[in-house]
């Protein structure tokens, strides 16, 4: 545990991660330079100076789990409050609660990290704050020869919730370090994941359909319905009509179901229809 304390507070000396910088970084341009400066702007990374990201540079263990566990940090309750800078005592009591591997990357210590371990651990911080419901479907990898079993069933499940990918050749790439830029595009996704899955989601009727609010204007508000994600797009919804009344807005709604003999793409689809309401309405849900 002496050696692991040591291991840890070394990182908060040396991570990518701390306050936001006010300028952009000049080695990453395009849709890079949008995920990193998001990332930036929220607290989650750094560059290694005031102008200068690294794109290509790696990440030790510990600064991949202490990058993901900020991450986290900002889309959940973990336990780490809002800080910028964690202490030794809530890196630990947060990746306790969250089950992640800190002991496995721990005896890495300075050494970097791999894309497949890098995966592991997103995918177990991830699963412990959500509660999402995974397809048994596989996709094909070109060098799934080269995997460690342990990872291999992490990495599936993030290309299946697309947050990993692969390249042109459909590698993963398992064995190579994870470099600045790939886990920042990671990380990036699986804040958005979270966002969307985790537990502020609206809460869902008897059906599993819920609905957000989007102000269009002071007067309009457009109003999304969703059924969350689905096995394949067959499964989808519909409105059928809205009922007023003199404070209420009731949406009817139907749920669509496969057609009989019809061939849908095995992908996670979510299943949404949306519509606009005059914001002086209350508005409820109602299944036909």
């Amino acid at each position: 545990m002496k050696k692991l304390n040591t291991m840890v507070a070394f990182l908060l000396g040396c991570s990518l991660l701390s306050t936001t910088s006010a300028y952009a970084f000049s080695d990453v341009q395009g849709e890079d330079a949008k995920v990193v400066d998001g990332l930036r702007n929220q607290g989650i990374v750094q560059g290694i100076s005031k102008e200068h990201f690294a794109p290509t540079g790696h990440l030790t263990g510990l600064q991949g789990f202490t990058l993901i566990l900020k991450a986290l940090q900002k889309t959940s309750n973990v336990g780490v409050g809002a800080s910028t800078t964690l202490t030794l005592d809530q890196m630990l009591a947060a990746a306790k609660s969250l089950d992640l591997p800190i002991e496995q990357l721990s005896n890495q210590g300075k050494n970097e990290l791999t894309k497949e371990e890098f995966s592991y651990t997103l995918f177990k911080g991830i699963h412990a704050v959500v509660d999402y419901p995974l397809i048994k479907m596989f996709i094909e990898v070109a060098d799934d020869d080269q995997f460690n079993p342990m990872f291999q069933g992490a990495v599936q499940n993030l290309l299946l919730m697309k947050i990993a990918t692969l390249d042109n050749k459909h590698q993963f790439n398992p064995k190579d370090k994870i470099t600045r830029i790939e886990a920042a595009h990671m990380i990036s996704k699986a804040v958005a994941f979270v966002n969307q899955y985790g537990e502020d989601k609206p809460e869902a009727d008897d059906h599993g359909v819920s609905y957000v609010s989007e102000k269009v204007s002071d007067q309009i508000n457009k109003i999304i319905l969703t059924r969350g994600q689905q096995a394949n797009p067959g499964y989808g919804i519909t409105i059928s009509h809205i009922e007023f009344n003199e404070t209420t807005a009731t949406i009817h709604y139907k749920l669509l179901s496969p057609e009989p003999g019809k061939m849908y793409p095995q992908v996670m689809t979510e299943a949404k229809v949306s519509t606009y309401i005059d914001s002086d309405y209350q508005v409820k849900l109602s299944a036909d």
